[in-house]
C-alpha cells in the first residue's frame, strides 16, 4: 500500500471516520478481534456516530470508503502465507481426498504458469478486389451502356418526360 496515498485519505477524513473505518475492517476480518462480529450500530456507539454515518460513509464517502479497501488490502497481505499454507492444502487433497483442480487452477494463475490467452484475429476489410479491377468494370459498364442507349438522330434519344407527352397527344 502506498503510505502517501493512505496520509492523502487520512486527511480528508475525521478521527472518527478512520476509527470507524479501522474497525469495520476488522469487525470483516479479524476473527480474533474484538471487533469481530459486531454490528454498524455496535460499531457506531463505539466511535460515537449514529449508524446512518456509517451506512453513509460506506456507501457515499469516495475517501473513506478507499481508506478501508486500503486497510483491508493492509490486513490481508499480512495474513498471505496462512492463505498459502491453506491453497497449499486443498492442492495435496481436497474435500474428497483428491486434489481441487480449482486449488490448483488458482496457485498456478497466482505464480503466472497458467494465463488465459485469448486469440485476436483481424479479419481483412477489403473484398479482395483492387482499384483496377473496379475501374474496369466501371468501364465495361460505360461501354454496355453506350451500345444499348440508341443514337439520338434515331428519336431513340427522348427523355421519359418526351416519352410521356407523346403518350398523351397520342
Amino acid at each position: 500500500m502506498s503510505t502517501k496515498r493512505m496520509r492523502e485519505l487520512e486527511s480528508k477524513l475525521t478521527l472518527q471516520q478512520r476509527k470507524a473505518a479501522l474497525l469495520l475492517v476488522e469487525k470483516e476480518l479479524a476473527p480474533d478481534s474484538e471487533s469481530f462480529g459486531k454490528t454498524n450500530d455496535d460499531v457506531a456507539e463505539l466511535v460515537g456516530c449514529h449508524v446512518q454515518a456509517i451506512y453513509k460513509w460506506k456507501r457515499q464517502n469516495k475517501a473513506f470508503i478507499e481508506y478501508m479497501n486500503l486497510t483491508a488490502d493492509d490486513f490481508l497481505s499480512s495474513h498471505r502465507s496462512e492463505v498459502y499454507r491453506h491453497l497449499m492444502t486443498a492442492v495435496r487433497s481436497g474435500a474428497n481426498g483428491s486434489p481441487s483442480i480449482k486449488a490448483i487452477d488458482t496457485f498456478l494463475k497466482r505464480f503466472a504458469l497458467l494465463t488465459e490467452r485469448q486469440v485476436t484475429e483481424e479479419a481483412e476489410t477489403t473484398t479482395g478486389r483492387e482499384n483496377d479491377d473496379i475501374q474496369r468494370e466501371i468501364a465495361e459498364l460505360d461501354s454496355m451502356l453506350d451500345e444499348v442507349q440508341p443514337d439520338a438522330e434515331n428519336g431513340g434519344g427522348d427523355t421519359d418526360a418526351e416519352m410521356d407527352r407523346r403518350k398523351s397527344n397520342e
